[in-house]
């Protein structure tokens, strides 16, 4: 009887040991660990870490946003400019091919893909992470691509049909944006 609750007692120290393992070890400086942990990041974490990006840049140039309730909706993040409610879906561009950043401006449906369109938002957001470089797209000029290449880096800057999107925050004014939708 005494042998089994050793045996038990040496299970539970056994726990508690690989439980200590995987904790941090106190002399790890901090930025080792934000490192490890940031390779280790799903993509969803990802977004919704640009999403909060997102708001906090708008909120930063006076802008009231908010975020609807749950993932019902087909964009991410509403900006209030005080005579329209923009709605805006956030992107995080991260596949980096000869000076060029894909953008995903379409959402999954059941075995296919749809461009986003003007019904379903107003603007695309494109963050590319490695510049910290933000594009305001409007809807009405994806015009049904599926995907939209960005040069943040300058290469082909005169070519690039969405470069005049880049850090296009003015666009969110009501005074300067293009009439896309109204509040009811």
């Amino acid at each position: 009887m005494q042998s089994k609750s050793l045996e038990n007692n040496g299970l539970a120290s056994r726990k508690s040991r690989k439980y200590q393992r995987t904790r941090p070890r106190v002399g790890t400086p901090k930025s080792s660990i934000a490192r490890r942990n940031r390779s280790s990041q799903s993509p969803k974490h990802i977004g919704d870490l640009a999403e909060l990006e997102f708001m906090l840049q708008a909120a930063s140039r006076g802008f009231p946003v908010g975020k609807p309730f749950g993932d019902n909706e087909p964009y991410d993040v509403w900006v209030d400019a005080r005579t329209r409610i923009w709605r805006v879906q956030v992107k995080t561009a991260t596949h980096y091919r000869n000076q060029t950043y894909c953008l995903h401006s379409h959402w999954s449906g059941h075995k296919h893909l749809a461009s986003y369109t003007p019904a379903d938002i107003d603007f695309l957001a494109g963050y590319i992470r490695r510049h910290q470089v933000w594009y305001l797209i409007p809807a009405t000029a994806i015009q049904g691509r599926l995907t939209l290449n960005l040069y943040p880096c300058g290469a082909r800057r005169s070519a690039g049909r969405f470069e005049k999107y880049r850090e296009a925050w003015h666009l969110l004014n009501p005074k300067s944006a293009c009439v896309i939708r109204t509040v009811p």
